[in-house]
């Protein structure tokens, strides 16, 4: 490896953000990396890119684009994402010239992405070519459920793969099964956490307060999370002094807060919070939610992914409660290692019971806690800092 650092081309829909759980983990990954060394390629229009580093916004903010969302209801809103999604499917991306002359002056020495849409994709193979340096792929859900075998989509994914330099995956379920599936081997790299950015719990009142913050999926999470707004409606209904703050994505809020229990104490929030407010919230609350649907496709769609906000969540010292099947791996985990309370099977009642037994039994809640500040380890940042910083020297041995 002829220097400590290397210049790094990253190719994303997202830029280094706080409320985004792509932009969190290249955040955090590339914290301590030198910034000049970074050049980052992505379609954050609403990222505030000065002074961080050398960056191109792939697609331009539109006019209309942001007309029609003020203006249109969400589903209309979302109709239109997803015919622009089908167009982006069908254009092959390639680089032009003067994002070829930005990264000629910068040089890049690799490539890294967590990969995207069809059309990025076909720009990361079109960079990758005609740059001719190594390419580190980096795997975050499972893009097989997806991309059918023998689709243009999966054949480009795999020509990826197959022409990655380092391959990562997310955990260690994931980096078992992509290396039956494709033969490679797969580091594995997670979302880490500094844990001095922890804030110390404080409960100035009995009311217990519920929290999920982060994104939300139709083939994810997002019936059971509905599920849990209606169980806590339910024990409010019975006097329990319950809150619960649900904090989405702008487009995501407009788009389904129709959809969760109605009731004052149950509040769907825009998440716009920077990294301080994020971890203030996560201190004053009594539990955190992670959750996952129980059909078919999403758990073909989610059963290998594991949630950006889990690091934070686990050293919190806020116990982590969990919604959904044990097929999906990091809830079979969470069940398996002890570090959050997880109710596996869909049912209104048993669903009912497992919150009360989290927010109110004293024993289970400080019993979680214990294995979850065992499991934090694993995601301390500087641990996975200096992992990726080897797994990207590795690029020229």
């Amino acid at each position: 490896m002829p220097n400590k650092y290397q210049k790094i081309l990253i190719i994303s829909e997202f830029f280094f953000t706080e409320n985004t759980g792509g932009g969190v983990l290249l955040k955090n990954l590339f914290e301590n990396y030198p910034k000049d060394k970074i050049f980052i390629l992505h379609e954050d229009v609403n990222a505030n890119t000065e002074n961080i580093v050398k960056s191109h916004l792939l697609r331009r903010p539109s006019r209309i684009n942001i007309f029609l969302k003020k203006n249109l209801h969400p589903i209309f809103v979302n109709l239109l994402i997803n015919f622009k999604n089908f167009y982006k499917l069908n254009k092959k991306e390639k680089a032009n010239s003067g994002l070829l002359t930005e990264l000629n002056q910068f040089k890049p020495d690799m490539i890294y992405t967590i990969f995207g849409h069809y059309s990025l994709m076909c720009l990361i193979k079109d960079l990758k070519e005609k740059l001719n340096i190594p390419l580190i792929t980096h795997v975050m859900d499972n893009v097989l459920a997806t991309y059918s075998y023998k689709t243009r989509e999966y054949e480009l994914f795999k020509y990826l793969i197959d022409s990655s330099k380092i391959r990562i995956a997310i955990n260690t379920k994931m980096s078992e099964e992509y290396k039956k599936i494709f033969g490679y081997n797969f580091e594995v790299l997670h979302n880490g956490v500094d844990k001095k950015k922890i804030r110390k719990v404080i409960h100035t009142q009995k009311t217990k307060t519920i929290i999920y913050i982060g994104s939300i999926f139709k083939n994810a999470q997002l019936n059971s999370l509905i599920e849990i707004t209606y169980v806590l409606k339910n024990l409010i209904d019975e006097n329990f002094d319950i809150q619960c703050f649900i904090y989405l994505p702008k487009t995501q809020k407009r788009l389904f807060e129709s959809y969760f229990a109605r009731h004052q104490n149950i509040n769907i929030e825009e998440h716009n919070l920077n990294e301080n407010e994020y971890f203030s919230k996560i201190s004053k609350s009594n539990l955190l939610l992670l959750a996952s649907n129980f059909d078919d496709d999403s758990i073909n769609y989610y059963k290998y992914s594991w949630p950006a906000k889990l690091g934070s969540y686990l050293m919190s010292n806020v116990p982590i409660f969990i919604y959904g099947p044990d097929k999906i791996y990091f809830i079979n985990d969470a069940k398996k290692k002890k570090w959050a309370y997880v109710e596996n099977k869909r049912s209104f009642l048993k669903l009912k019971n497992s919150i009360k037994k989290i927010l109110y039994d004293e024993n289970v809640r400080k019993q979680t806690l214990k294995y979850a500040m065992k499991k934090s380890k694993n995601f301390e940042l500087r641990t996975i800092q200096k992992k990726l910083e080897k797994i990207l020297g590795n690029a020229y041995l």
